[in-house]
Order: structure tokens, then sequence, then C-alpha cells
């Protein structure tokens, strides 16, 4: 693999995100408030979803999660995506930017079969493998030395709008999480989660929370305010990274919670 061919498959996404938690109810009239305007994924399934599987890198000392849960204006998480229950084909390595309120990230497809050895090289040479690849996925892991720390699991429903260039809808459900302990390990079918809890979600339904989030590369569309007041949607901060850590650390420490990310 060159360091040529690396540069020519990186791709970046810029846009703006907005977030709301939302009940069952509430999702199903968002459905169809946005059929006439939205077409579903063309990446979903025949049911109209798929499984996304993030497994995030952290610090030592947890420097992207306190970046994330105390708001930095400028900050970064690694992590490591795939589709599916199991890792097939390829990955994704991404780099995830946020500044203010505009997010973008860096992501490569890496052929599944190459993960183990991903960094064996760049132990052995200092890294120089990755010398072409500043802002990389790569280049956040080895210069902080970070480590997997928690796996993020989730059932994605995706839409499109047929009117702007670029405004996605997403519902996630079903959302889950393992502790990873340094381990990078992929594929995991055990041992998963529910972000059902009270203290760590605010979220007081007796249910597990819906994730609404609304992705635009400008302003948002006339007919999504429309949406937001029609449906009562408060806007608010949910980190899938920080409340999955949030609650690996209260398991661990059952006695000493964690604040919850307001």
């Amino acid at each position: 693999m060159t360091s040529k061919k690396h540069r020519e498959a990186v791709s970046v996404i810029s846009r703006y995100e907005s977030k709301y938690l939302i009940s069952r109810e509430t999702a199903q009239g968002i459905r169809d408030y946005i059929r006439p305007v939205c077409s579903p994924d063309k990446h979903a399934g025949p049911d109209g979803l798929y499984t996304v599987n993030n497994l995030y890198f952290e610090t030592a000392d947890l420097r992207f999660y306190y970046d994330t849960k105390f708001k930095r204006f400028n900050r970064f998480k690694p992590r490591v995506r795939y589709y599916g229950d199991r890792p097939e084909g390829f990955l994704w390595l991404e780099l995830k930017h946020k500044f203010k309120n505009v997010t973008w990230k860096t992501r490569r497809s890496l052929p599944v079969e190459e993960w183990e050895s991903l960094f064996e090289e760049a132990q052995s040479n200092g890294g120089g493998r990755f010398i072409d690849l500043r802002d990389s996925f790569e280049d956040a892991v080895l210069r902080f030395s970070a480590s997997p720390i928690v796996h993020v699991r989730y059932v994605r429903e995706p839409y499109v709008s047929d009117l702007e260039n670029y405004c996605r809808i997403t519902l996630d459900r079903s959302l889950t999480f393992r502790p990873a302990h340094g381990s990078f390990e992929l594929a995991a079918p055990e041992g998963f989660e529910g972000y059902d809890d009270v203290i760590t979600t605010s979220y007081e339904e007796d249910e597990s929370p819906v994730l609404l989030e609304i992705k635009t590369e400008t302003e948002i569309p006339f007919w999504v305010v429309t949406m937001i007041r029609r449906f009562g949607l408060q806007q608010r901060g949910f980190s899938k990274y920080c409340y999955a850590l949030d609650r690996t650390m209260a398991m661990a420490r059952p006695d000493a919670r964690v604040s919850v990310f307001q």
C-alpha cells in the first residue's frame, strides 16, 4: 500500500448536524411527515435499515472524551466504522472533527484482512508508513498513543432529501455499546449493553430512545424547520461515544457515577 494510494482514497465530508432525542411514537410521525420529500438512503437494506458499528480510540488521559464532554470548540476523535453484524469487505478509518457547530470527517476504506497488520510497520519504524497521512485516523492514533476503548453499535434508518443537494435525516435506535479494553477485535456478537440507563442518558421514558439527526451542508431547509416546530423538537447534545463511556465507567465504579452530558 503506497501513500499515494492512501491520499487518493481519503474523502472529506463536511456538514452541520443537529440532534434530537425522541420517542418511538414521534419517530413514526416524522417518517410520515418526510415521506413526500425524502427517499430511503440507497445504502439501506430492503427494510430501510442498516447496522452501524464504531470502535472508538482514546488516550490514557481521556483527551477525546473530555474535549467532547466539555464542548471544546475545536475537537476530534478517531474511530473505525463498519456496517452490518460483522466486519466484511471493508472498514472505514475515520477522524471526526468538530469546530463550533460544523462537523466534518476524513475517512478512507481499508480491506478487513489488513486491519490486524495496520500498525505493525508503524510500530517497527516509528510511524514512517503514515508520513503522508496527516490529520488521518492513523496519524491521530499514533500521535496520541490512542487505543480502543468502547464499541458502539446501533440500527440506523436513513433518508435523503429529494429537494436539496444535501439534506440527510437519520433515525438511530437499538443503541448499544460494549467496553473494548484496548482490544482491536472488531467482531463482537456479545457483551453489548443498552442506552436505557436514565442516569446516563437523561431519558425518562420506559423504552430505549430514538436519536434523530438532521444533517445539512448549509442552512436548514424550510420543510425541516416546519417539522421541528410541528413535533416540538428540542435540540440537545447527545454524544453516542460519551454516553457509552459514561456508562462503561459507571459499571466499573457504580458508587461513583459520571456526570451526565447536558
